[in-house]
């Protein structure tokens, strides 16, 4: 089984969870980029710090209802905007 590991103390973006991102790169909230751990990893990473480091199951994630289509903003260009003033 593989795992998202939640960092409590990177809080939240709104409602949305942050969890590790690939490749040590920070933390993300898009499942895309999250890292996936094998369990012994997962259990590395959060024993000693429960409160802190979490172990979510992938599979529950990715099928879970709550799973939402998002844009970021960093990845669109303003030009596209069509303002409506008039």
């Amino acid at each position: 089984m593989e795992y998202y590991i939640q960092n409590t103390n990177a809080g939240y973006l709104g409602n949305s969870i942050i969890f590790w991102a690939k490749n040590s790169r920070g933390y993300t909230s898009d499942l895309n980029n999250c890292q996936k751990f094998t369990e012994q990893e997962a259990k590395e990473i959060c024993i000693g710090n429960p409160d802190k480091n979490k172990a979510w199951p992938v599979d529950y994630i990715d099928s879970n209802e709550g799973v939402q289509r998002v844009i970021g903003m960093s990845h669109l260009d303003k030009s596209n905007i069509k303002i409506f003033d008039k």
